[in-house]
């Protein structure tokens, strides 16, 4: 067997995870109703007690996709000191974090059955870029997957790409002053970055929340949902707001960033922990928020209007930017769970994709148990975790992947849980 490289934070073995069990089979009853429903089954519950010799291992495999670009590296065979990830769906406890051997493998050798959020992720030292000449590549695979006894799960890692406009950072609602659900959300915001080499128009885009239903409860059971969350076409969506402008108002240059305040007021008045957000460049149009005149607005366009007044929350569901489009002329499906009139997105038109997901054990367990992919895998693999009611002080950030005649590119290898990061908000700053 594989042996094991490093691990950062081993499970202190059965008893953690085991406890965990414990706690949730009063449980039961619900959670096989609901992980029964879902397409990717779920924690199967043991009784901790039980011991015996049977082979309780799980082996992690991790390759390239591009065959010809591994071969170029040397990692035929596998990817050598990827990082490995670890978390098991209704567990309170840091990702486990492994290291590959030589051969692209790596061991946990007592692992429970159940669903696990594991993802993979390498990003190339100086020396090996040479070899494929001279720029730095990361690579990265997230899956949301069943594991059982002698478990053997194989990721295939996907190369970044020079993608142009993206998420750059996300504030989320989180706890400040050390309350731990403050009542008060507005201080959300989302950035964008141009991350290409050309000036970028705003005007007219589209942003919103794609197929959020990512959850094994009736009425809106995993595989009754996947031809919406995992539709080649498209991102289904009817939360959307649009950029204003008529074509020529709103350019962004290479490395520039902009900002959208869910409101663009100063908010540290509420709470020194917040932040101040009127010199946001743009903010979204609700009916009962407060408007700041000097800050353009997004209007509400989508098919279903937020109901509390203040625009479509960036929240903890998968969001898209998406080129200008006529929603009138696009598809239009009622789904058969809510009655909800969603409009599909082309994929041609999709720039940018992230996930943010709750991943408290509550959460996983007894409200949400998440489905296989939250949105197609071509745009994104896996979501990144959110803290629950986290620090306002922090939000998540794309990572910076390496600098090209002085100008900052930030990673996209499609995979939220590895291309972000927390770290101290820096609303239209992007931090190395």
């Amino acid at each position: 067997m594989p042996s094991l490289h490093a691990q950062s934070a081993p499970p202190s073995g059965r008893s953690k995870h085991a406890s965990k069990c414990v706690s949730a089979v009063w449980f039961a009853a619900i959670a096989l109703g609901v992980f029964g429903a879902c397409d990717t089954p779920g924690v199967t519950l043991i009784d901790p007690d039980v011991t015996g010799d049977d082979d309780r291992s799980l082996t992690v495999t991790v390759q390239l996709e591009d065959t010809v670009l591994a071969q170029a590296l040397g990692w035929s065979q596998g990817v050598p000191d990827a990082e490995v990830y670890l978390m098991r769906v209704g567990d309170d406890f840091d990702p486990i974090k492994l290291f590959t051997d030589s051969t692209g493998a790596a061991l946990l050798e007592t692992a429970l059955p159940g669903q696990y959020r594991m993802a993979a992720y390498r990003v190339l030292s100086q020396a090996e870029a040479e070899r494929i000449g001279g720029i730095v590549r990361a690579f990265g695979d997230g899956r949301i997957l069943q594991v059982d006894a002698a478990s053997v799960i194989n990721l295939k890692l996907l190369a970044d790409r020079r993608s142009s406009l993206v998420f750059s950072e996300i504030q989320l609602a989180a706890s400040y002053g050390g309350t731990n659900n403050p009542g008060y959300q507005w201080f959300q915001y989302f950035e964008l970055y141009n991350n290409g080499d050309s000036t970028i128009h705003l005007d007219g885009m589209l942003w919103g929340w794609t197929w959020h239903i990512n959850r094994a409860l009736t009425p809106a059971p995993c595989a009754a949902t996947e031809p919406f969350r995992n539709d080649p076409l498209g991102l289904w969506a009817y939360y959307i707001h649009r950029f204003p402008g008529s074509g020529n108002d709103y350019p962004l240059t290479p490395g520039q960033t902009v900002v959208v305040a869910l409101d663009a007021v100063d908010h540290s008045v509420v709470h020194p922990d917040l932040p101040d957000l009127s010199t946001a460049d743009f903010e979204l149009e609700g009916t009962v928020d407060a408007d700041n005149p000097d800050v353009p607005n997004l209007p509400e366009v989508g098919t279903k209007q937020w109901p509390y007044g203040h625009g479509v929350e960036p929240r903890a569901h998968p969001m898209f930017l998406a080129l200008p489009l006529d929603l009138s002329t696009l598809v239009h499906q009622t789904d058969p769970f809510h009655a909800r009139d969603w409009v599909r997105i082309p994929t041609e038109a999709v720039l940018d994709v992230v996930s943010i997901a709750h991943m408290s054990p509550d959460y996983d367990i007894l409200i949400a148990a998440p489905c296989a992919l939250p949105v197609p895998a071509s745009m994104d693999r896996l979501p990144r975790a959110q803290l629950t009611w986290g620090d306002a002080t922090l939000a998540v950030q794309r990572k910076v992947l390496q600098a090209i005649d002085g100008r900052l590119v930030l990673q996209d290898v499609n995979t939220s849980f590895v291309d972000f990061r927390e770290a101290t908000r820096s609303p239209g700053t992007i931090r190395n």
